[in-house]
């Protein structure tokens, strides 16, 4: 009969096997109503004669008796710092997120040399709101009449400033001379209103009135208020820039190139014809100067990498392949023999444009073909944190390229390797490359390689030039984490780590082994050992094998049918007892007589 290996060995006593199967079973099995003083629901333990969750209440943070100093709350089973309104706890330390430049608008989003951390966006050292230094203060050049166009320009005795040029006849129609500055009351900041009515740095001047932020539908981007439904550099976020061929709806980047001819989704096909006549409507950004084009749809109907080829073609020909959702380019290539690859997901459709190299054109022909399986997800996670996948991007595809943020200012070609995570809990989970060898960019995806991205990150505080991104997940929740390069020829080995980003409390200092409901145990598997629990308890087929084991009441052959009978669960379940007895509780739980680690 199949066995499963463990590093822990339970004495055939029934009643720790029971025990330590009811410290599963209580999280899957509900109250039937019925008086109960001994007994709590997962993740609630018993303290002092109630049913407490000791991952947040300040009394028991932690395991029972567990109390937190009065300017501390309890937060994922540690006691923190209780931070006062409008300020945001990062790492042990109150921060205001508005203004702190280590931590402009979250923890760890840092601010460039030279520049202030305001309404938490990081901008641009020197004056805001357009104006320029002059002599130590923040002028507005355009208007101002000491320095009109640029410093030092006075203007003369009865002229005004307006559009950087001294006026001798006052100002157009329409603007306002406050003092010898030609300027608009309905949206100027330092003569809103009326001359002299100057507006805060927080606030913004609209039809004359200072407000507060940037008023209604704006959103204020560095030191613009902007429409984040149709700005095309801030679209759907600050620092979110739609490329030359696209435009922003609705907070998203739309395309503006349509193809010609849609191919289907058959392979392998090919597709000939001619670019002379047809209108330039894309520009590659591997080629200075573009041509006509021709543009096909085609549609990967599996998951894979798939080549295109137009190297049989008349001319000088250039290769480009788009997303067709957003017109992203996925890769370009203007090397007439060479062949474009790139990886797609099930269903994905791209646009293929057919161009020319300084405006060529002529006849083509297109071979369109599945070269291999997919080289994104390059592997998986195995769900339980903390976990370190180490490897090597070194000759490894392009799979997939990050959005361009503000945490993430390349989107280069460089080799990357994504591998997939499952949550097996809800909560906050860090995703670094600390101890990498090369220049990394971490990107996470929803659900597959190139899902909406969740979250990016060049260069984090605390990791240098590696990254570190945190991301909330919700229980069964997958994502595809990628290790990425910051330039094109970014490549190495590369370390990723997946951590909690509150980590649990240290069980054993309590002393006492304990069970479901108390001591250690309890302690591990409400902290570090609750994504093993939940692997088990959250499956019924586990729990279908606990109920065998535990009924064969120190019958060996029964046993060992159980485990045959489904070795996974078991593995599962011994996953779970191995972390918490052997793992967390090995010096507590070490004078159990029927219980030893090997």
């Amino acid at each position: 009969m199949q066995k499963v290996k463990s590093r822990f060995r339970l004495a055939p006593t029934y009643t720790l096997l029971w025990l330590a199967a009811a410290v599963l079973a209580s999280v899957a099995s509900c109250s039937d109503g019925s008086p109960s003083t001994s007994v709590c629901v997962a993740p609630e333990t018993q303290c002092d004669g109630i049913c407490v969750d000791t991952s947040s209440n300040s009394s028991h943070c932690g395991a029972c008796g567990a109390a937190c100093a009065s300017e501390q709350v309890c937060s994922a089973g540690a006691c923190v710092a209780v931070c006062e309104s409008g300020q945001t706890l990062c790492g042990d330390s109150c921060v205001d997120a508005d203004t702190s430049e280590a931590h402009c608008g979250s923890c760890n989003t840092a601010c460039d040399e030279g520049q202030t951390c305001r309404g938490g966006d990081c901008q641009g050292g020197g004056c805001s709101g357009g104006r320029t230094e002059c002599g130590g203060e923040c002028v507005d050049t355009a208007s101002d009449p000491e320095n009109c166009g640029e410093c030092g320009a006075a203007c003369e005795e009865g002229q005004a400033c307006e559009d950087g040029a001294c006026q001798e006849e006052g100002c157009s129609s329409g603007l306002a001379d406050c003092g010898g500055a030609c300027v608009n009351l309905s949206n100027n900041e330092s003569h809103c209103g009326s001359c002299g009515t100057e507006c805060t740095d927080e606030q913004s001047c609209e039809a004359g009135e200072c407000r507060d932020g940037c008023g209604s539908g704006l959103t204020e981007c560095g030191e613009a208020c902007v429409d984040l439904a149709t700005d095309a550099a801030n679209c759907g976020g600050c620092g979110t820039e739609c490329n030359g061929s696209q435009v922003c709806q609705s907070g998203m980047c739309a395309c503006t190139v349509g193809p010609n001819q849609d191919l289907g989704d058959a392979v392998p096909q090919s597709a000939s014809g001619t670019t002379a006549g047809l209108p330039n409507a894309y520009a590659p950004t591997c080629v200075s100067a573009s041509s006509s084009e021709h543009i096909y749809a085609f549609t990967a109907s599996t998951a894979g990498v798939y080549s295109f080829d137009a190297s049989r073609s008349g001319y000088n020909v250039v290769l480009a392949l788009l997303d067709a959702t957003g017109c992203a380019e996925i890769g370009c290539t203007a090397d007439p023999s060479a062949t474009l690859t790139a990886d797609l997901a099930t269903g994905q459709t791209v646009y293929i444009v057919v161009d020319g190299a300084d405006g060529a054109a002529g006849t083509f022909e297109l071979q369109i073909t599945r070269a291999s399986a997919p080289s994104c997800p390059a592997g998986a996670f195995t769900g339980f944190v903390p976990q370190t996948i180490t490897g090597s991007t070194v000759g490894r595809p392009n799979s997939v390229r990050p959005t361009v943020t503000e945490a993430c200012p390349s989107a280069a070609a460089s080799p990357d390797a994504g591998y997939s995570f499952t949550a097996q809990v809800a909560g906050d989970y860090v995703f670094d490359t600390g101890g990498s060898a090369f220049d990394t960019v971490v990107h996470v995806h929803e659900a597959t390689c190139r899902g909406t991205q969740l979250a990016c990150n060049d260069d984090s505080i605390t990791q240098g030039e590696q990254s570190e991104v945190t991301v909330t997940l919700a229980a069964g929740q997958t994502v595809v984490v990628v290790v990425d390069g910051f330039r094109d020829d970014s490549e190495g080995a590369f370390s990723l780590t997946v951590r909690h980003a509150v980590p649990p409390p240290v069980c054993d200092d309590a002393g006492v082994c304990g069970d479901g409901s108390s001591g250690c145990i309890r302690c591990a598997f409400d902290g570090k050992c609750r994504d093993e629990l939940a692997a088990c308890s959250e499956s019924d087929a586990c729990i279908i094998f606990m109920d065998c084991y535990i009924t064969c009441n120190r019958d060996a052959d029964c046993q060992e049918a159980c485990v045959a009978g489904d070795p996974e669960s078991a593995a599962l379940y011994n996953a779970a007892l191995e972390c918490a007895f052997c793992d967390e509780c090995a010096d507590s739980c070490s004078g159990a007589p029927e219980f030893t680690c090997r």
